[in-house]
């Protein structure tokens, strides 16, 4: 499924070539989700590069070619792609910051991606997929999983034991609170407008769900928490309002953590709510490598049960449909899956 000015298409494309360093992987699940939607429906936001782009940057495939000088893998290896094509070299990465790197491009978005039987990925973004990991499962954790657990616990630094709010159960919010409870947070809570969602959280394990429109949101918050607020708070949905609001949750000495992508302005309390009460209002985009790796292996351990994180899944013939349901919100949706075909 590619991308042009006139919006999202199926069409035929010349099968890629990988080049040195790269592989050609034949696609069994690609991950879609509101980034997606802002490519094919809003590029005036200039997300893909000019011209036409094959959307998906939630890959998971076989490798079906080699490139040149390429040592370490075979063909019908299973792997799942990070999409974050890093430089390696910019003094982000060298930090240990190859999530925000300089230099950094997006497959899907610059590159051609993952709504296609074919794409071409290079080899130092391929994370090997354990026999015991499906394909769908693999290619939820290059972005719906991972970028929630960077956020809470490389940047907000979620500890055992301390509790958090979570704003916004959707693709990233679900995943958020689930990693949450699995690494031993204490109190759990979770915002959201949509009952469905909320009644989807506390299945999750949440301990108290709150509709975010109540007027008494920051009160029943910290009362859900002895009173204090909670140590973070993460927002997972793209909205200015949710990051005022959930600045009110927090602690004295907590920690507010932003995920969600929006274009309007935050409006935040004035400043002597941030430095009296000690609040830090952090950042957080993509993940690393490394990051991706353990998740890997959190699934494959058992450690990490995301069965019930897919709630559609649709054939690339009709991989338009699946972004059309995103994109108009009329029903409930975890997280959507086109399969190209094959996998498992």
């Amino acid at each position: 499924m590619t991308r042009d000015e006139a919006g999202a298409h199926v069409v035929d494309v010349p099968e890629p070539v990988p080049g040195p360093g790269e592989v050609l992987l034949r696609i069994t699940a690609a991950g879609l989700c509101g980034t997606d939607v802002a490519c094919a429906f809003r590029p005036q936001d200039r997300l893909t590069r000019p011209g036409t782009t094959t959307l998906g940057h939630e890959p998971a495939g076989v490798v079906a070619a080699l490139g040149p000088e390429i040592d370490g893998w075979e063909l019908g290896d299973r792997v799942i792609v990070n999409s974050i094509v890093s430089c390696g070299t910019c003094s982000l990465c060298t930090r240990g910051m190859s999530e925000i790197c300089s230099r950094a491009t997006i497959i899907g978005m610059h590159h051609d991606g993952a709504v296609a039987e074919l794409m071409t990925a290079p080899v130092s973004n391929l994370v090997r997929l354990p026999a015991s990991v499906p394909d769908p499962i693999g290619a939820i954790l290059t972005d719906a999983v991972a970028t929630p657990f960077h956020a809470l616990f490389d940047r907000g630094g979620l500890r055992p034991g301390e509790s958090v709010a979570i704003f916004g159960i959707g693709g990233l919010g679900q995943h958020a609170l689930q990693l949450a409870r699995a690494f031993g947070a204490g109190t759990v809570i979770a915002v959201d407008t949509r009952s469905e969602q909320l009644v989807h959280a506390k299945a999750l394990g949440a301990d108290h769900v709150f509709d975010a429109a109540d007027p008494r949101l920051s009160d029943l918050v910290r009362e859900a928490n002895g009173g204090s607020g909670v140590d973070l708070a993460g927002v997972f949905v793209g909205s200015s309002p949710a990051i005022r609001a959930a600045f009110g949750t927090v602690a004295k000495g907590g920690r507010l953590v932003v995920v969600g992508l929006s274009e309007s302005d935050v409006v935040l309390p004035p400043s002597g709510a941030l430095a009296r009460r000690e609040v830090s209002l952090i950042g957080s985009g993509g993940f690393r490598m490394d990051e991706l790796e353990r998740l890997v292996d959190l699934v494959a351990a058992g450690r990490l049960d995301l069965s019930q994180s897919i709630s559609h899944e649709f054939s690339l013939e009709d991989s338009a449909s699946a972004l059309d349901l995103l994109h108009a919100g009329s029903e409930a949706v975890r997280r959507v899956i086109v399969r190209p075909g094959g996998g498992r």
